[in-house]
């Protein structure tokens, strides 16, 4: 399946409902408006992310910026799939990255991750 606009939304809906992002009200309020772009074609499927700038930010607005947030699940087939939310500088979402097997495979078109991620990292300055 080619990464694109469709398969970002896929992705928003995937992690909405199965990251179990601590604080999803605010993540929810992020994807709400968002804008995606920047489809990397390398079979990945990340994606950059605009929102509104009056969002509520992910973390402090210059602050951290980078990976703030990673969650890891194990696929039916014995591959991993991985997924790492960034935030900008304004403190907002600005890009997903969604791997599998560390980016050593294709992410697959139908995903069937087990009932729940075996790793979760967060950031110590997210916001709640």
């Amino acid at each position: 399946m080619p990464n694109d606009l469709a398969r970002a939304e896929f992705w928003r809906e995937f992690i909405l409902t199965r990251s179990g992002y601590p604080a999803p009200d605010r993540l929810r309020s992020q994807f709400a408006e968002a804008k995606f772009s920047e489809f990397c074609d390398c079979g990945c499927n990340s994606f950059a992310v605009t929102t509104d700038s009056n969002t509520p930010p992910l973390v402090p607005p210059g602050g951290q910026y980078g990976a703030i947030y990673e969650v890891d699940f194990m696929l039916k087939d014995e591959q991993t799939l991985e997924i790492i939310l960034f935030a900008g500088e304004n403190g907002n979402l600005a890009y997903v990255e969604v791997n599998c097997c560390a980016n050593s495979y294709p992410v697959p078109n139908l995903i069937e991750p087990q009932e729940k991620p075996f790793h979760a990292r967060a950031s110590e300055s997210l916001l709640s």
